[in-house]
């Protein structure tokens, strides 16, 4: 799955124009030089063209009459649509700042823009147009596929008017050191087109040289990513790709802080909200990997501020402007000037924050601030009224906050380094541990949610002082953090809005960060409900031992049992709450400790969403493993399914039908529910062969497994052979949340995942006269497995061009985190799927709670079979073997379908032992939540305003 933003949207398309132009006139000169014709120009042989080759290769194609395909034609479109939108921002630029470098990056758009309009028209462009809009006409169409960007001028680069690139006369040094790191690439671009249209001395010198060019290098190895344009200005593109990445991030903030609005306001579960929140974080990183392989050595966020800011904060400042109305009331023609806040738009606050916080904890290195900063954070209060303070006083309390939180952060991730028994005897080195999961502390596992973001802050944390650090900072984390600041002040009534500056409001009534976490857990007021993590996994142990055998299957559930028994302390430990403030109180006080020892989790809903979220999946892994070899669930589904189908039960139990279809795949031989030959169906299932594979690998894992101390390393071991359906929180973290890496095997087609996937996969044709069709991936041959039809795929993706070039589906960053919205909050929040809000530990007493009542109801059964089964205690015969075979013997029995008065006692008791969905879901339905009000909203930055 690929996502685009206006940049990469440029290179894609423009690599593809450039493709057919190069393998096109390529083809022609060859067939020139076959008739021993002389052609005016060479063959190109590394896919490299300067802007000035254009207008004669397309010159030299339309004299040969060579047929443009309609697909060429509307990349021609593309291009040109797309750099326009730059150039248009960049006199924009120019008109409030007028520099020199601007000067000349205008000039560089201009004459690209101008040469390929030439190129565009010499290939027949007004003809196309003509066509395309009689097309349009004759389909009622407002628009065609063939133009990607009918819409661009809805948007500028930014969506704001801003000055990137502003004239430095008072930063000179900037000004050289920009020069000088562009010579270089300036330079090699210069080599790399040098003398492409230089004649040589006679026909026979020239075909002799291109021969030899030939041989060197076949044109059809030429790989795709080789196509480019070669610019006098090598930092124009540069430029082009920092803007489009700031308005990803952007945009991406601004949808994530209407979610965490919901979350404190609206009661949104916050591991919905802290799950899209490291999606984004993933598609900044995604976005950062593919612009900036161009440009290396160019990826920090220190060279994106220098580039955005000419090396000049507090010059920017001024020139970034936007263009308002005084007030809704007045004449729209009366129009004011406002600076932008060009710090918060450009997360340059976010990012400075966390530099003084490396600096500061890198000089001692000992987990506690230095004097000189202690002074600044000191005093910090979390119920600081946001509402009357001026803008410098919320971005001071802020940024006391933050450093505060980084603080608790890093030491509760290195406390075992620093603090830790064996510290001393370990002699760590801490500039050189390895702080992630898989490092040497592992065992020491206390970041439930945060793992990535807290190695990589105490990885710079605990670097030797005066060591540059700076350009190691990428984009990616900046936003990270941005993102979990913004999770805490929006809940104090603080958000920023690009174009209405500072929006404040009141803080969210009664809101705890910590509300949807505790109930998951059953922690604080909602231990009383007793249907928590902690007091399911206590009541599942107590009641399964009343099942105690000799069983093999037995010996395993009570296995799984203590796996979530181990889970639990681990949660009591580090999920929600921090111990080890606690423990190291004397040396290693909570930087809130004035206020709330555990201030790390309760001053920040991002954590406890991300907390949340990791629980939530690790507990659905967990279950998995415990009904894998269980065999009460899978009994009690095909009992339940039986019965439907011989009309035993009126209609289908609500929970287990719902349970039916989401793991069908697990409790049915190929997802199928049999309608007869239960038993058969039943056994070919459950005892389908192991793989060789499968055994040398469990064998393996059964030998690494006595190492491992966490429980998530050990869940990692278990290979399941039936229960492989997975929830879209593992999804999203096997993928390391970034959607593009999961693979079509685990997308459900019709899921918002498998529409994008879809949409974006590949059509292709033989020729212009066959129709077309789908590339077959893994995910359409499974769509059409599920019944999804042909057209309705295609229809997914409506721009069909004319060739077999033709482009992805096209989605924003913002659009696909929207989209995939469905999925995860169907995930938590319960849908068709609700996989992660299921509290499986209350699903699986119910199972058992259902033989159980299944027995008290034997004594008054007309089946002989469950009266001579479960009298056998009263006679005294209690052989463990025996008691353990029982559900299975009475399931299988009943299976058969042959003794009626037992399935009619099987019907009742389902009767009984059922319940709907609803009641075995950790979180009631959002609206049924008591629902805070807003409050009156106060719009510190502007009234209405348009972008000038």
């Amino acid at each position: 799955m690929k996502f685009n933003n206006f940049y990469v949207l440029y290179k894609q398309d423009t690599r593809l124009l450039l493709y057919w132009l190069v393998k096109t006139s390529n083809g022609i000169i060859q067939s020139l030089e076959a008739a021993d014709n002389d052609s005016p120009l060479q063959l190109n042989v590394t896919g490299q063209v300067t802007v000035s080759d254009l207008v004669p290769m397309s010159e030299l194609i339309a004299k040969h009459n060579i047929e443009v395909p309609s697909a060429i034609f509307g990349l021609f479109q593309s291009v040109i649509e797309l750099r326009s939108i730059y150039y248009s921002q960049f006199q924009q630029l120019a008109s409030v700042s007028p520099s020199e470098e601007l000067e000349k990056n205008n000039a560089t758009h201009k004459y690209f823009i101008d040469t390929l309009t030439k190129a565009f028209d010499i290939l027949g462009s007004q003809e196309w147009i003509s066509n395309e809009h009689e097309k349009q006409t004759k389909r009622g169409e407002e628009e065609h596929g063939s133009s990607i960007f009918a819409t661009a001028n809805k948007f500028s680069v930014l969506d704001l008017n801003g000055n990137s690139e502003s004239d430095d006369a008072d930063n000179e040094e900037s000004e050289k050191e920009a020069s000088s790191v562009a010579s270089p690439r300036q330079k090699r671009r210069r080599q790399a087109g040098k003398g492409k249209r230089k004649k040589g001395k006679g026909k026979k010198v020239q075909r002799e040289r291109k021969t030899s060019r030939v041989a060197d290098q076949p044109l059809d190895e030429i790989p795709l990513e080789s196509y480019r344009i070669i610019e006098d200005n090598a930092m124009t593109e540069y430029v082009m790709a920092v803007l489009a990445l700031t308005r990803d991030w952007i945009q991406l903030r601004s949808f994530l802080q209407d979610i965490w609005r919901r979350v404190a306001y609206k009661n949104l579960n916050s591991a919905v909200a802290a799950t899209l929140a490291k999606v984004a974080v993933a598609m900044v990183k995604q976005s950062e990997a593919t612009i900036f392989v161009d440009f290396p050595d160019y990826e920090s966020f220190e060279m994106i501020m220098q580039t955005l800011t000419r090396g000049n904060i507090r010059k920017a400042e001024k020139e970034f402007r936007l263009t308002i109305r005084a007030n809704e009331k007045e004449d729209s023609a009366k129009l004011t000037e406002v600076s932008l806040d060009i710090k918060e738009l450009f997360l340059i606050n976010a990012y400075e924050d966390l530099v003084d916080f490396i600096k500061d904890y890198q000089k001692t290195r000992s987990g506690k601030p230095t004097k000189r900063m202690l002074a600044q954070l000191d005093d910090w209060d979390p119920q600081f009224n946001i509402q009357d303070a001026t803008k410098e006083e919320r971005i001071k309390w802020r940024r006391c906050y933050t450093i505060n939180w980084l603080y608790d952060l890093v030491n509760i991730t290195a406390c075992a380094a620093l603090f830790g028994a064996d510290a001393k005897g370990e002699g760590f080195v801490l500039e050189d541990v390895d702080w992630s999961n898989n490092g040497p502390l592992k065992s020491h596992y206390r970041m439930f949610g945060l793992m990535d973001f807290a190695a990589q802050i105490t990885t710079l944390a605990m670097q030797k002082p005066g060591i540059a650090f700076s350009h190691k900072i990428p984009p990616h984390l900046v936003f990270y953090l941005q993102c979990i600041m913004d999770a805490w002040t929006i809940s104090r009534g603080w958000a920023i809005s690009g174009v209405k500056g500072h929006i404040i409001s009141e803080p969210a009534h009664g809101f705890q960060p910590r509300r949807d976490l505790d109930i998951f857990l059953g922690r604080g007021s909602w231990a009383s409900s007793g249907h928590g993590f902690f007091q399911g996994t206590y009541n599942l142990k107590s009641f399964y031992l009343r099942f105690q055998n000799s069983g093999r299957s037995f010996e395993h559930t009570m296995d799984c049992i203590g796996i979530l028994e181990k889970l639990s302390v681990e949660f009591n430990e580090a999920l929600g709450r921090c111990d080890l403030f606690r423990q190291l109180s004397a040396v290693l006080p909570s930087r809130f400790s004035s206020t709330n020892p555990n201030g790390v989790w309760d001053y920040s809903p991002f954590f406890c969403g991300a907390g949340l979220a990791e629980g939530l999946e690790i507990t659905y892994r967990s279950i998995m493993v415990l009904w894998d070899g269980m065999r009460e669930p899978m009994l009690v589904l095909h009992l339940h399914n039986m019965l439907v189908q011989k009309g035993y039960l009126k209609g289908p139990i609500e929970m287990y039908i719902r349970l039916d279809i989401m793991f069908s795949e697990s409790f049915y031989l190929e997802g199928k529910r049999p309608k007869d030959n239960f038993v058969d169906s039943f056994q070919s299932h459950v005892h389908k062969m192991v793989t060789r594979k499968e055994f040398l690998q469990e064998r393996a894992n059964r030998r690494a497994a006595s190492s491992v101390t966490h429980t998530r390393d050990f869940l990692k071991l278990v290979i399941l052979r039936l229960f492989k359906q997975k929830s879209i929180l593992l999804l999203y973290s096997e993928a390391d949340w970034d959607p593009s890496r999961i693979p079509d095997s685990d997308i459900e087609p019709m899921s918002a995942l498998g529409m994008i996937r879809l949409a974006q996969t590949k059509r292709i044709r033989n020729s212009a006269r066959c129709p077309w069709r789908l590339e077959e991936t893994e995910l359409v041959k499974r769509s059409y497995a599920a019944g999804i039809d042909y057209m309705f795929i295609m229809a997914l993706d409506p721009k069909a061009n004319d060739d077999e070039e033709i482009r992805d589906g096209e989605f924003t960053a913002e659009m696909i985190l929207s989209t995939l919205w469905n999925d995860i909050h169907g995930d938590i929040c319960g849908g068709l799927r609700p996989l992660s809000s299921l509290n499986y530990l209350w699903i699986t007493v119910r199972i058992l709670q259902y033989f159980e009542e299944l027995e008290k109801e034997a004594e008054n059964s007309g089946s002989t079979m469950i009266r001579a089964l479960y009298s056998r205690n009263e006679a005294g015969d209690s052989s463990c073997s025996i008691q353990g075979d029982k559900r299975l013997l009475l399931s299988l029995r009943a299976l058969d379908g042959k003794d009626r008065e037992l399935l009619k006692t099987m019907a009742k008791t389902f009767e009984r032992c059922g319940g709907s969905m609803a009641d075995f879901m950790y979180w009631p339905d959002e609206g049924s939540m008591a629902e805070a009000t807003d409050g009156p909203v106060v719009e510190a930055g502007s009234p209405d305003c348009c972008v000038m």
